[in-house]
């Protein structure tokens, strides 16, 4: 069997970085994607580019080949009081969250189509599910778009053995909630009495359900958005 193929946005650190070694360590090649410089660690390839350019996605999909695993992870937020969010912030935050998906996906999918085998993960958002409970309007809305672009890529593409899937992360230990600590001090502290398990995930428990998902374990896993929040919102 040849060696499947897997392309990781936003893999230079925290959950991207994670989902990178769960899936080398799978087995799969690895291609990382990320608008900063990162070392290539477990990947076959590292690839510089920013999201919100649609010309940057068109060379990504024409110079990468074959990919039989998208996990669409890079996301922008901008933690601001909806007062003070530009119009420019704005249009980034969808740009990067959820357009580049929408592009990844079928730009990929297309090749995924003629072989008759993929799997796409989206990662959304806890925020998702309750609006965001910081300054994160614009990444909220985005990140519930995204559980519904992963839905309708699911109908369509399921026909042609394409599984199409989202988690649903909140509560993860990575730079990005960090970031929001610093805007916010004491914001982590204050998750802890609302999740059950009273801590935070690493990134790698976050990444064995993205491995899972890329499996043929999870062949019959589509259209589904997994909660990974230790219990901080049950649906």
């Amino acid at each position: 069997m040849t060696q499947r193929i897997a392309l990781v946005t936003g893999s230079a650190q925290g959950i991207g970085r994670a989902v990178v070694e769960a899936l080398a360590a799978a087995g799969l090649v690895v291609v990382g994607v990320d608008v900063r410089e990162q070392d290539t660690g477990p990947m076959a390839r590292s690839m510089l580019a920013d999201l919100a350019d649609t010309s940057a996605i068109d060379r990504l999909v024409a110079e990468t080949g074959p990919v039989d695993v998208l996990v669409n992870n890079a996301a922008v937020l901008v933690e601001k009081p909806i007062e003070d969010m530009a119009v420019e912030e704005f249009d980034r935050t969808v740009a990067v969250n959820l357009r580049a998906p929408f592009l990844l996906s079928r730009g990929f999918g297309a090749g995924m189509k003629e072989r008759g085998w993929g799997r796409i993960v989206n990662i959304s958002s806890v925020g998702a599910r309750t609006g965001g409970v910081s300054q994160v309007a614009a990444y909220a809305a985005t990140k519930a778009g995204l559980i519904a672009l992963s839905k309708n890529f699911a109908r369509n593409y399921g026909p042609f053995g394409i599984t199409v899937n989202a988690l649903a992360p909140g509560a993860i230990d990575t730079p990005m909630l960090q970031g929001q600590e610093a805007v916010t001090p004491g914001l982590k502290q204050s998750l802890m009495p609302q999740i059950p398990l009273r801590r935070l995930a690493a990134p790698s428990e976050l990444a064995a359900v993205v491995a899972f998902l890329a499996s043929d374990a999870a062949s019959f896993v589509t259209g589904a958005t997994i909660d990974v929040n230790g219990g901080w919102f049950m649906y």
